[in-house]
């Protein structure tokens, strides 16, 4: 068995993966799991297996440690949980020195405790401890021979049993805690049981014959000479933890441990002596996710096109309602829904075509939805998708969200995302006299659907040396955008080299239905001859201008 130990009340561990492997004694089925848990003096921890979302737990508190202690409770329930969560688990903790300790589980997400075993109270030479509950643990046995003593109490549901008292000799075994206390020494002082984690269960009491742990514990016994022995008594066990239903609880009787009926007990777990355990079930079901959907639509940078990037899940067994998450991934600037409309729905498609959506819950930082009580009606297939567009500046090419169904992930299918716009060559070839005129190369702005496309940098770039911008007369450095017939003139910064004008802040209006733009170029006297054009890059869009021909 794989597990991790903690000290009493702490929780700052970190976690381990627990063994999977059963034991000589248990012949599972297919998919079954079980994970045994023995005493080890600490708090123990158990993560969740992705995909499992009920744990059957079983618990037995500890007998009293000796021949005449009680035997420990029986505590046992099907809990809800999470993937990947980490239960804490408790094994025979928290009884006074001599008691047997209470077993059970505590959630760690909830900060609650989910099912507690009683443990039995110590006996004392030839009088027998309490038996652990039970709902109410057992009362210590006593042997007496005045009238001026009080037997020790059993717990009573959460709260703990009185110590035995004799009022002659004013000495008293210690009061069990109750629910969330420590066990009280008593006197003459005995070592009481201390809460393995704040909040869960009562410690024994303590004296010379101590009480159990449990939901509550039991009250510590006391020996006076001959004339009065009384054994310690039995802790309360709990079975109504948050999740927790087919709650059931047996306590021990005389020595012997509640519960031995159950298929998974084994041999002196929980009597006089023994030692608590607790065993955790489950079942991993052929639960699988996969990439699947609507086909892969490409979506426009700040368009209001969305895309459905899904998966498919499949399963041979029924399923619960389960937790379903979805994450954008980093730096890749996708919205949920659209610029014009979020949305944070997530849509499941059943195997008969039906479909049903679940509103989501956004994190945080806006990266992620996570939807709550998703039914599958498994088995069989089930494809799922949510909608998703590109900003503005999203990076062009490919992209995945990642899903996560309760704890089994999978990349969705591709999100292929395009520019908001293309550029292209504009206009027919033109001829460029050396020492000539003036000519206007250019391209055209074309929308890919985007809503709206922020203000652009713009950059021309002359390819070689004998051209300028302007003409014989001066130089111009202005670019100038056609927007249905109606010029709007940028002006230019001219690079060092005079190769090269940047324009700022540039409207291309791609909503219109033609947008072109344009530079003034000449030739030298000494210009190259021979085909050529401007380089214009838009934004993150390159593209050469019209062909010109030097002559």
């Amino acid at each position: 068995m794989a597990t991790e130990t903690i000290a009493p009340g702490s929780a700052s561990a970190e976690a381990v993966e627990p063994s999977t492997a059963p034991t000589a004694d248990e012949s599972p089925g297919i998919g079954h799991r079980i994970e045994r848990f023995n005493h080890t003096g600490a708090v123990q921890k158990f993560i969740v297996p992705p995909g499992v979302t009920k744990i059957d737990a079983r618990c037995w508190g500890g007998g009293g440690k000796d021949r005449r202690g009680g035997g420990g409770g029986f505590a046992a329930g099907d809990i809800a949980v999470q993937p990947g969560e980490t239960l804490l688990v408790v094994v025979d903790m928290g009884g006074g020195v001599g008691g047997g300790g209470m077993s059970g589980l505590y959630s760690q997400r909830l900060g609650q405790p989910l099912l507690i075993a009683g443990g039995g109270g110590e006996g004392w030479n030839h009088v027998a401890g309490g038996a652990g509950g039970g709902t109410h643990g057992s009362d210590g046995t006593a042997e007496t021979k005045d009238r001026n003593w009080t037997a020790a109490k059993g717990a009573s549901g959460t709260i703990g049993g009185d110590g035995a008292v004799h009022r002659d000799v004013k000495a008293f075994g210690g009061p069990g805690g109750s629910t969330g206390e420590n066990g009280n020494p008593g006197f003459p002082l005995r070592y009481a049981g201390e809460v393995p984690i704040p909040g869960m269960g009562g410690g024994g009491g303590g004296g010379d014959a101590a009480g159990g742990g449990g939901w509550a514990g039991g009250g510590g016994g006391l020996a006076i000479g001959t004339r009065f022995l009384c054994g310690g008594a039995g802790g309360s066990s709990f079975v109504e933890g948050p999740g927790v239903t087919n709650g059931r609880t047996l306590a021990g009787a005389g020595t012997q441990a509640g519960g031995k009926g159950d298929p998974f007990y084994q041999t002196g777990i929980g009597d006089a002596k023994g030692r608590g355990q607790v065993v955790l079930q489950w079942t991993d079901l052929t639960l699988t996710v996969t990439q699947g959907g609507p086909p892969d639509e490409p979506v426009t940078q700040g368009g209001d096109k969305a895309a459905y990037p899904g998966v498919r899940v499949a399963s041979t067994a029924a399923l619960g309602p389960l937790t379903v998450t979805v994450t954008l991934p980093p730096d890749r600037h996708l919205l949920w829904g659209t610029q014009a409309q979020a949305d944070y729905q997530l849509t499941v498609q059943h195997p008969d075509k039906t479909q049903v959506p679940y509103p989501g819950v956004l994190s945080g930082d806006g990266g992620s939805l996570t939807f709550t009580d998703v039914h599958l009606r498994l088995p069989g297939t089930t494809i799922m998708w949510v909608a998703v567009s590109a900003d503005h500046d999203s990076p062009i090419g490919s992209a995945h969200l990642t899903f996560d169904v309760s704890g089994k992930t999978s990349p969705s299918t591709r999100i292929v995302v395009n520019p908001a716009f293309t550029v292209s060559p504009s206009g027919d070839p033109v001829i460029l006299q050396r020492g000539g005129g003036e000519k206007y190369p250019g391209v055209k702005v074309g929308n890919n659907g985007a809503r709206n496309v922020p203000l652009q940098t713009i950059s021309a770039v002359l390819p070689q040396a004998g051209l300028r911008f302007g003409g014989p007369h001066g130089p111009d450095h202005q670019l100038t955008v056609m927007v249905n017939g109606t010029n709007r003139v940028y002006m230019g910064t001219i690079s060092a080299d005079g190769s090269t004008l940047t324009f700022t802040d540039v409207d291309l209006a791609v909503g219109a239905e033609k947008t072109v733009m344009f530079v003034c170029v000449s030739a030298t006297e000494d210009a190259l001859t021979g085909p050529t054009n401007v380089a214009f890059t838009v934004g993150n869009q390159a593209s050469p201008s019209n062909m010109m021909t030097v002559t």
